[in-house]
């Protein structure tokens, strides 16, 4: 991914309205290459708990709604 797309996805990840604050600031800190564990750490969490946020965060960016706005 370049670096002007991984910039506008972050901003579009923390823009958009379909996910909450913390689960919007996971991902955008997995983008810009942070470790799980540093995340976890962050929250108060385990680095496991901090995979499930993103893999969730993803698949609730993936839905046919948000394809059709990012195109």
């Amino acid at each position: 991914m370049s670096n002007r797309t991984l910039i506008y996805f972050t901003e579009f990840v923390k823009k958009t309205h379909r996910l909450k604050p913390k689960e919007a600031d996971v991902l955008s800190l997995r983008l810009k290459g942070k470790k799980l564990k540093l995340i976890g750490k962050k929250y108060k969490v385990s680095y496991e708990r901090i995979r499930q946020i993103e893999k969730e965060s993803l698949i609730k960016l993936a839905t046919k709604t948000y394809q059709e706005k990012l195109f």
